[in-house]
């Protein structure tokens, strides 16, 4: 079974289709659909990969699915695994309906070599899967355990395939910032997640850039009252776009040095991860590796810098050279922190765990 597999991936966002295929664990081909909204536009980009991989025999589909509930292992799509998809959209609505779309529209399509009622085996994978096994303390939520039971609710966590990409060649103590729209912090000893920021939906945590992160749950409550919609603001006109008009962190460093808003979205964003990345070394009792990757945490120098000077406490010491070139180890030879500049690879980690499965 684990031999010759060509798997195609599937990584559907609010607005997007990601898809790679690899032969085994060697992508052999990639590509984006880019600005799509709606489901026409989703079932024309679904045509048009299956059309270029025609001749390709793929022997199963693979997605990555944001939230998972309770599912924590590589899911072969039936009708149940559908209906969990469904039920947790709830927690993730810009990205789960988005993603039981696509899988629906290629059980439609059926197999794109052209056999009739051949339809290629699809797999969900979910980005909550590598955080299953968090600790009761930091996954319970304080609120009445029969709630917590009906419900099922507890913290999830996200961008699990990212944690665990940049994280599974380091021992120790490690903490991983995946920072970009969307942004999230683990805490790792020694490939098993302790701690992670995201919750129950991926709005917990740190600030991003339309989402508010952390806040006082007597402000939601205080908004509904005066009659706002709590979930429009929260999720979508916040974060750094509430703070300063600009959710593209391109558009803040731009423009920061003029226009005090900007500087303080980035002030109030450095500060968050601190804050965060210093729980954690507290939680841990030490600290053997930092981690910074996505889009913000590969390639803004500025932003590293800024977080690591305030860990100076803990003898961590950047390279400043290796640091402006976005080299992959950035702290400096007597440093008692190794800090990584990771790519990360959600796709070769979804390969990885499926075929592990298999």
């Amino acid at each position: 079974m684990k031999k010759n597999k060509k798997i195609l991936v599937f990584n559907v966002g609010s607005s997007s289709i990601k898809y790679s295929l690899f032969h085994n664990l060697k992508r052999i081909s990639s590509g984006n659909k880019e600005r799509l909204k709606t489901k026409h536009d989703y079932q024309k980009a679904v045509k048009e990969i299956l059309e270029k991989f025609k001749q390709e025999k793929i022997n199963l589909i693979a997605h990555r699915v944001v939230h998972g509930g309770d599912l924590n292992k590589p899911s072969k799509i039936n009708r149940e695994i559908k209906n969990k998809i469904k039920e947790f959209s709830e927690f993730a609505p810009l990205h789960n309906p988005k993603q039981l779309m696509v899988i629906e529209l290629i059980d439609a399509e059926g197999d794109p070599s052209g056999k009739k009622n051949s339809k290629i085996p699809q797999y969900a994978l979910f980005d909550t899967m590598f955080f299953s096994d968090l600790p009761e303390v930091s996954k319970t939520y304080a609120i009445p355990k029969a709630l917590t039971k009906k419900l099922n609710i507890r913290r999830y966590g996200f961008h699990g395939f990212s944690h665990h990409y940049v994280s599974k060649s380091l021992k120790g103590k490690t903490i991983t910032c995946h920072l970009g729209s969307g942004s999230s912090i683990s805490a790792i000893i020694n490939g098993k997640p302790i701690d992670t920021s995201m919750g129950l939906t991926p709005l917990e945590g740190l600030i991003m850039g339309t989402r508010s992160g952390n806040i006082d749950p007597g402000l939601i409550l205080y908004l509904e009252k005066k009659g706002y919609n709590t979930n429009e603001i929260l999720n979508k006109k916040s974060g750094l776009k509430g703070i300063c008009g600009h959710n593209d962190f391109r558009d803040i460093l731009q423009k920061m040095n003029k226009d005090k808003n900007c500087k303080l979205a980035y002030n109030m964003f450095i500060y968050r991860i601190v804050k965060i990345i210093g729980s954690y070394i507290t939680a841990m009792n030490g600290l053997n590796n930092l981690v910074f990757t996505a889009a913000i945490g590969e390639n803004v120098p500025r932003l590293r810098k800024d977080i690591c000077k305030q860990l100076s406490f803990m003898k961590l010491k950047l390279n400043k050279k290796k640091n402006q070139k976005n080299k992959e180890i950035i702290s400096s030879i007597n440093s008692k922190v190794k800090v990584f500049v990771k790519k990360t690879n959600e796709e070769q980690m979804i390969v990885e765990e499926v075929l592990k499965c298999l």
